[in-house]
């Protein structure tokens, strides 16, 4: 049985926030895990993660009195969603325009409070990343970086197409540094405005560049797939989340290339190539930076956070920490 859901306006959730399930979906339909972080430039970073238990269709009927541009990460899935325009009293799915997205493509989408809605398949995990800011600001942001002759192109883009290309390996390396912003502590404000930036960047330059389609607002069964070459980066992206959250599981390069249908080697170069350390060292480090978090916070002593964090020799994790971090964990 079809599930029908009406998404309330999550997007005040508090900065550095986690939103869980039955904030707005009950147990029994799905679950979401939200978090959402600021830049003081007036650009918020979401992370959604979403399953359902039944089919389900989720509908927004507008954006909450917004006119936003909206740069949507899809990771993991081929999805459809539908965009309707018009402020008429016909029924929504009539009116209704599609855009399709395939895992690791990225668009950019102006909502000026439109209603959107999309259906969701059953019990499959869905997850997003996005970049959203005021049209207004984004507006600001060409008419400062952009010569006065492309900025009317750029409007022309991205004001009236829902535009995508691939995500790259820096978007996803830049996606992985601001996962990660809250080992910079008080810095992290700066951080995060300069990664969302180059992100954005990053994301125009791929536009212009190495542009899949302009995808304009209409019914249009084109679309196109992405290689299997970003395919594989796609799942890649996937299991680095999966290391950042879970940081303590045992992670095997060979039984991991494994399952991701490659070569240890292929695999092992991959991962370098788009994050720029060596698959063992990057789960090292997120285990440290695990555990220092967890011992700053007050949460746990040392030799609890080493546990937690897939150390079982203390004297051991006491060295790796004070060799990444430069003093004993004790001391921090």
């Amino acid at each position: 049985m079809d599930e029908h859901i009406v998404v309330p306006d999550v997007y005040d959730l508090p900065h550095g926030q986690l939103l869980e399930d039955s904030f707005c979906i009950p147990k029994e339909i799905g679950s979401l895990k939200l978090s959402r972080r600021e830049s003081k430039a007036e650009i918020v970073y979401y992370d959604w993660n979403l399953r359902f238990v039944n089919p389900t269709f989720a509908s927004r009927p507008n954006n909450f009195g917004k006119d936003e541009i909206q740069v949507i990460f899809n990771l993991n899935q081929k999805i459809e969603w539908q965009i309707c325009s018009g402020n008429s009293d016909k029924a929504f799915h009539q009116e209704a325009e599609t855009v399709k997205m395939f895992p690791g493509e990225v668009c950019i989408f102006r909502n000026n409070d439109y209603k959107t809605s999309m259906q969701y398949d059953e019990s499959v995990n869905f997850k997003f990343k996005s970049l959203q800011m005021k049209t207004s600001y984004f507006e600001e942001l060409l008419s400062r970086y952009f010569p006065k002759e492309q900025i009317e192109l750029c409007k022309s883009i991205f004001l009236t197409h829902v535009t995508k290309t691939l995500i790259s390996p820096d978007m996803y390396h830049v996606l992985s540094e601001i996962d990660g912003a809250e080992k910079y502590h008080q810095f992290k404000g700066i951080f995060l405005e300069a990664k969302m930036m180059e992100l954005i960047a990053l994301v125009l330059n791929g536009i212009f560049y190495d542009r899949v389609k302009i995808s304009p607002r209409e019914n249009n069964d084109a679309s196109c797939r992405i290689s299997e070459h970003d395919s594989e980066i796609a799942k890649i992206e996937a299991l680095r989340q999966r290391i950042q959250f879970n940081p303590s599981d045992d992670y095997n390069a060979a039984e991991i290339a494994e399952s991701l249908s490659m070569s240890e080697s292929k695999f092992t170069r991959l991962f370098r190539s788009i994050y720029g350390v060596p698959f063992h060292q990057y789960v090292k480090n997120q285990r440290l930076e695990k555990a220092a978090s967890l011992i700053s916070q007050g949460s746990m002593n040392v030799s609890e956070a080493a546990s937690r964090c897939g150390y079982n020799n203390l004297s051991h994790f006491s060295k790796e920490f004070q060799k990444k971090f430069g003093v004993l964990p004790s001391k921090i």
